[in-house]
């Protein structure tokens, strides 16, 4: 009799334990979130330090993803540290919503790398939208393999690193943080782009290195006069090599140097001969014809020269050049005949 009461109680303490197990294991899911906190931070009504503060967050909250980013990244210091981190749409576990700054969240199931490419594609988010950010992850790990597939690759590319460009001019916050961020993240997104002087711009170099690994010899041919047209460094940047630098940014036309015929003549050897990035190819020439056309642009070189190559280039047969843009030409040499531009920078007068 005594065993069998003592069997019957091991059961109800069995079965109460495992009741208040599952009890404890569904209130613990209940509160493990997406995300949680890792300093203490503050639930605001809206993406802004100003705003109405919802609640007070602790270290460790549990915080639920609601999948909205600021369209910012904005520099706060956390634990002395400057983080530049949208802001994040959560819910607590109590049901409150709100924003809370990107750099006090981490989320909870993710391993080391894995939470890195999620806080770098929150970055994306914020900067370009979400479907922008998931058409440039998509875009970087594309891998062309023929040339068409690479002309196609860089098209999308120009335009994505364009609005990515904007971005990175109008959708910082500094919030009173002098620093510049720290955007190295983003190397992992550019594939034959690169970061350049506070913008970002293409690397011919790099085209090249991915141009060699395709099928068809067009896209090597195109990366090829990249690299020509941008001998400092490869880079698609204010100094061609038809200019005189005058600093990283400026630069006064080197016409009368020999330059720009010879990058006229590339160019249509180019057309010729990789017709798939004929847009991009005549985008370069449109460059070094705006370098010799620009009103507002002086010349470092003296008249007789500028002279001597405007009718070397006009005296060439080039099937690049429409009949605009000879007559454009010819306007030109005449006002620089007639001394209406500045020229012969060199000499310091």
């Amino acid at each position: 009799m005594t065993n069998k009461v003592s069997l019957a109680y091991l059961v109800k303490i069995g079965v109460a334990l495992a009741i208040a197990g599952l009890l404890v294991a569904t209130c613990r899911r209940a509160t493990v979130g997406d995300l949680y906190t890792t300093a203490p931070a503050r639930l605001h009504q809206a993406p802004d330090e100003s705003s109405e503060v919802i609640q007070h967050l602790p270290p460790g909250t549990a915080l639920f993803d609601a999948g909205e980013v600021s369209s910012c990244l904005v520099g706060i210091y956390l634990k002395d540290s400057l983080r530049w981190e949208p802001w994040l749409r959560v819910r607590t576990a109590d049901g409150a919503t709100g924003w809370v700054f990107g750099g006090a969240a981490y989320p909870s199931a993710l391993g080391p790398e894995d939470a890195w490419r999620w806080r770098c594609q929150k970055r994306l988010q914020a900067l370009i939208g979400v479907s922008n950010a998931r058409r440039l992850l998509e875009w970087a790990q594309a891998t062309p393999r023929t040339d068409t597939a690479l002309a196609h690759h860089l098209r999308i590319g120009l335009i994505l690193c364009d609005t990515l460009q904007r971005a990175l001019r109008y959708g910082i916050r500094r919030a009173g943080a002098a620093d510049e961020p720290d955007l190295r993240w983003l190397n992992a997104y550019l594939r034959y782009f690169r970061r350049y002087r506070g913008g970002i711009a293409l690397d011919y170099a790099r085209l090249t290195q991915v141009a060699r690994q395709t099928a068809g010899a067009q896209d090597d041919v195109f990366a090829h006069l990249g690299c020509e047209v941008f001998p400092l460094d490869s880079m698609a940047s204010p100094l061609p090599a038809w200019v005189f630098p005058l600093s990283w940014v400026e630069s006064a036309s080197n016409l009368g140097a020999g330059h720009h015929l010879l990058a006229l003549q590339r160019v249509e050897q180019a057309l010729q001969r990789a017709p798939l990035f004929r847009p991009e190819t005549e985008r370069l020439k449109q460059l070094l014809l705006d370098d010799i056309l620009n009103s507002e642009r002086t010349y470092w070189q003296p008249l007789p020269r500028l002279l001597a190559e405007l009718d070397s280039i006009l005296a060439e047969p080039f099937h690049c050049l429409s009949e605009q843009e000879r007559a454009a030409l010819l306007v030109r040499r005449a006002m620089l005949e007639r001394g209406l531009v500045r020229t012969d920078l060199r000499s310091g007068r």
